[in-house]
């Protein structure tokens, strides 16, 4: 019998494919494709959730699963079927309730459906805005501890009278440490929150997913206040400066 030649969309929402049906497993396995990538074959009406269509679901018998130091045991995650367990999906859905609407990425970037969390990647927001991005992201306390540290850089650089040069090099580099560890940096304050929304509401899950939404989301309001309190330290340092 012909296996079925399935396309899927990848992770730069590209199409790919064709592909066998085992070839698909195989890449939900290796962990390059998750249960919500969407995928579609001749005969369907519209491109769906690899986790909905029943076909995909069904365990393959002559699948040989293929090691992957970061899958999730089978307890959690059927690599061979790409169903997801209850304790999973309750996992899934605190993330999903304090993060958002962009829930989708950061699931990729922080590998949830995979058994170890490992936040990886490039978060150009956090490169491009620091701490005015942790601040939307409510990061209260990574904001002022940024913001604390690029203000000791900054009086440092009038001190030693650094060149424009330096100035600039400081600037991209402390820049391109926010980039690299942004992720790292929300996928900690999402967890810390989880578990203290856990902790005050163990059995009522309604009531721990409507609490993470109220902790987490975003405030463009912080955004705002950060900016004016951030425009005030300038205006206090270029004063000392002056004077």
């Amino acid at each position: 019998m012909t296996d079925t030649p399935w396309y899927y969309v990848d992770a730069g929402q590209q199409r790919q494919g064709p592909v066998p049906s085992q070839a698909l497993r195989r890449l939900h396995a290796q962990g390059e494709i998750d249960i919500d990538t969407l995928v579609w074959r001749d005969g369907m009406s519209e491109w769906k959730a690899l986790h909905t269509v029943t076909e995909l679901s069904r365990p393959d018998p002559m699948h040989h699963p293929v090691h992957d130091p970061y899958a999730a045991p089978s307890s959690a995650l059927d690599a061979s079927s790409g169903l997801v367990d209850d304790a999973l999906a309750d996992r899934l859905q605190a993330y999903a309730a304090f993060v958002g609407p962009r829930f989708a990425v950061y699931r990729r970037k922080w590998r949830l459906d995979r058994a170890v969390q490992d936040a990886n990647g490039w978060n150009w927001a956090a490169f491009l805005f620091g701490a005015f991005w942790m601040l939307y992201r409510r990061m209260y306390a990574a904001a002022a501890g940024w913001i604390a540290v690029l203000t000791a850089l900054a009086f440092l650089e009038t001190f030693l009278d650094a060149s424009s040069g330096v100035s600039s090099a400081i600037t991209l580099g402390s820049s391109a440490a926010a980039g690299a560890l942004g992720n790292h940096l929300y996928l900690w304050h999402t967890e810390r929150n989880i578990a203290q929304a856990r902790a005050s509401r163990p059995a009522d899950t309604a009531a721990l997913h409507a609490d993470l939404a109220a902790r987490g989301g975003t405030r463009w309001l912080a955004v705002v206040l950060g900016l004016v309190a951030y425009i005030g330290v300038l205006g206090g340092l270029a004063f000392l400066v002056d004077g």
